[in-house]
């Protein structure tokens, strides 16, 4: 038998967030701050009317291109957002944003394509770029600068096998917002260098500041971007796994194969849901966001009074990636040294980017309500002074 199989597959490792997950299942009284899934339920008004409409039979296959009404409500909140002048023909419905960055990356590259990433960065955007056949070029930004990218930065980074840039503000993992000033820095360097950026925006709505702008908004950049987002965190709707692209028809025309032929459509009950939240009432998503604004400002303050730790101040998401001397010569065995003393799950900061970006470095997910975040800040300091003086 030939056992054979794609490189582009094999190439690939396992999740070490979804690791972590599983080693603490070993363990009692775990307080985990790894996934980046929220604590929420999807609120009960947005289930109550997607089950109404699936008993009113909206069970079938809805267009490769997404649910008509939820495109609808989706282009007018996007230009009203932008201020551009997107139509039908720049939207697609995505499973998920996850779905959407495998799809875009399968619609522009070719093998040996190299991706742009200003690092630290989303553990998975590698996959998504290798099982198209691409490769991601992760640039590391140094953590005395905020985790803000820099013109040599990218500069150094580029080659002639450079193809797209992929950014992503609010920033999973580290929380930073790319100030308007970075962001017109990299237009430039799209435009220069004749780039296309592909632009996660998952956490655009989680902020708590100035509100996160978007690439897209700067000149000539619309015929060149394509903007990601999803349902799952702003709307604690992950498991309806629904999101969304948005950007020119020359890629959006080409994406819609690759959602066709991977999915067919995105499910139907999950639009509906995804409609609902979309257009009724706010109140309760805006008390989450709130939420998320407490618990990491909580935990950064006790973060930056422990010895040895340094935190940057929370601008977005719900996450935080502080640096810890205690870290510094090994994330990874750090992370399980505090799951095995102290029962509480970080992710260690290695996925996230090159030594450079991350050393030291480990990812806390504010998923958690503050009492239970006070205690696993307890025990994260109680570890620090027993373990590493």
């Amino acid at each position: 038998m030939n056992k054979k199989l794609s490189p582009y597959v094999t190439a690939q490792r396992f999740s070490v967030i979804r690791d972590m997950v599983a080693r603490a299942k070993a363990y009692d009284n775990v307080i985990s701050l790894s996934i980046g899934e929220p604590d929420f339920d999807t609120p009960a008004f947005v289930c109550e009317a997607a089950m109404k409409d699936t008993l009113k039979g909206f069970t079938h296959y809805a267009a490769s291109t997404g649910d008509p009404e939820l495109r609808a409500a989706l282009l007018t909140d996007i230009c009203a957002k932008t201020g551009l002048p997107y139509e039908g023909k720049n939207l697609l419905v995505t499973t998920g944003a996850m779905h959407g960055l495998l799809a875009v990356m399968r619609t522009l590259l070719e093998a040996g394509d190299e991706v742009l990433c200003p690092a630290p960065c989303f553990s998975d955007y590698a996959g998504h770029c290798g099982l198209a056949g691409g490769r991601l070029v992760q640039v590391p930004t140094k953590f005395d600068n905020g985790f803000q990218p820099t013109l040599e930065e990218l500069e150094a980074c580029l080659t002639e096998k450079s193809r797209v840039l992929l950014i992503n503000s609010p920033c999973n993992p580290s929380g930073v917002v790319l100030k308007p000033a970075t962001l017109d820095m990299l237009a430039d360097f799209a435009r220069r260098h004749d780039l296309v950026v592909v632009s996660d925006e998952v956490y655009d709505s989680i902020t708590f500041g100035e509100k996160a702008e978007s690439i897209v908004t700067r000149p000539d950049m619309f015929e060149r971007t394509v903007v990601l987002n999803s349902f799952s965190k702003a709307f604690a709707m992950t498991g309806w796994r629904v999101g969304y692209a948005y950007g020119p028809e020359w890629i959006m025309g080409e994406m819609v194969k690759v959602l066709s032929y991977s999915v067919a459509s995105t499910n139907t009950a999950g639009q509906r849901a995804a409609l609902y939240a979309l257009t009724g009432p706010q109140e309760e998503f805006a008390a989450m966001r709130e939420a998320y604004r407490r618990r990491t400002a909580l935990a950064a303050k006790r973060l930056n009074a422990m010895p040895g730790v340094r935190c940057l101040a929370p601008e977005g998401t719900f996450y935080l990636f502080p640096h810890i001397d205690a870290a510094e010569a090994d994330s990874f065995a750090f992370a399980i040294d505090l799951l095995d003393k102290e029962q509480v799950v970080v992710v260690p900061g290695f996925p996230f980017g090159p030594e450079e970006a991350v050393k030291g470095c480990i990812r806390i997910a504010c998923t958690v309500d503050e009492e239970t975040l006070s205690e696993a800040m307890d025990r994260l300091e109680r570890y620090l002074t027993n373990h590493c003086a």
